[in-house]
């Protein structure tokens, strides 16, 4: 049988516990770091006649080892015009299959895990490379990524005091500052990017920009620049950078995003990354080690991640009695004559 869990069912099995999630991605990382792994690069479906970088298809395939032992994929869509057609930007499906019998045990509504997972991956970052006194956050971008990532910030780091958050759209960021507010986080809204992220400890880019736009005085020395979006840093933003530690080098350089551009312009390769951020989980790296540092991050946002949380969910669901059971497969068919 497999389990079919709604947006719904799984909220009611711990979709909004960063907790779970920060466990399920650590062990996760430590995998990354041991290999014990399969990931081929992302599927990407583009149509000519819409070429917004946020107009896409990703499907993003993985086999997870360790406790997890689960291969799965994610298939999410993005279309930029969505949200003023009153629908949300990005959405998805996932997949989790046994990774012996490769039949289906879960489908999942996976939109939530995307966002769940994108946010707790910037936090667990924020613990190992964010200076210890940090007490700032910037953001470019009011969106719902945005709004988790802050909300969880502010969740684990009590000492933050001030957030800042600048948007091309100033109604839009208005509203955001009123979200968070119900959240029990002041933000402050700005009138140009410069200010939200300029003097930000910790700054944060989740924009669809298809033009980079940050240059390197945006990034001050000290901070901690986590890049979730797509094109938002200049070039020369990202060599002013002390240490880049990135998710998978290999992902992230089969993209179009700066990382992968600068590869291909010959600007950066594996030897002037600092680390995988698995690498700096499991001990074998070291995050960050000076007050002054600058520390450029660069989550591809990789599919094993995606599967570890999903996995994680997906038993919960299942101790719970949370979900519809479906009889997809049924039996083995014949072709009749």
């Amino acid at each position: 049988m497999t389990l079919l869990l709604t947006q719904r069912d799984l909220l009611a099995c711990g979709a909004a516990d960063f907790e779970l999630a920060a466990t399920a991605l650590e062990e996760m990382f430590r995998i990354h770091a041991a290999g014990d792994f399969t990931a081929p690069p992302s599927s990407f479906l583009k149509r000519p006649e819409r070429p917004h970088v946020a107009d896409r298809f990703i499907g993003l395939a993985a086999h997870l080892g360790g406790s997890f032992d689960i291969e799965g994929i994610k298939w999410i869509g993005s279309a930029h015009q969505n949200p003023s057609r009153g629908l949300p930007r990005a959405n998805a499906v996932i997949v989790l299959n046994d990774a012996e019998t490769r039949l289906p045990l879960a489908i999942m509504e996976g939109g939530l895990v995307s966002a769940l997972r994108t946010a707790v991956v910037q936090g667990l970052a924020a613990r190992r490379l964010a200076r210890a006194d940090a007490r700032s956050v910037g953001v470019v971008g009011a969106g719902r990524i945005a709004a988790l990532t802050l909300h969880l910030l502010h969740t684990w780091f009590p000492a933050l005091a001030t957030f800042r958050c600048f948007d091309l759209d100033m109604s839009r960021a208005d509203r955001f500052a009123d979200h968070m507010q119900k959240l029990g986080v002041r933000v402050e809204v700005m009138s140009r990017y410069e200010e939200a992220v300029a003097e930000a400890d910790i700054a944060l880019a989740a924009t669809t920009a298809q033009e980079a736009y940050l240059d390197p005085e945006c990034f001050r020395a000290g901070s901690l620049f986590l890049n979730v979006s797509l094109m938002d840093p200049t070039f020369a933003f990202v060599q002013r950078a002390d240490k880049i530690v990135v998710d998978d080098w290999e992902q992230c350089i089969h993209s179009d995003r700066v990382l992968a551009r600068m590869h291909r312009a010959g600007l950066l390769d594996r030897q002037q990354v600092h680390a995988e951020f698995g690498e700096i989980i499991a001990g074998s790296r070291p995050g960050r080690e000076t007050d002054d540092e600058r520390i450029f991050f660069n989550p591809f946002g990789l599919a094993i991640e995606d599967l570890a949380v999903a996995t994680s969910l997906y038993r919960r669901a299942r101790d719970l009695g949370i979900g519809q059971s479906i009889d997809l497969i049924g039996a083995e068919w014949e072709v009749l004559c």
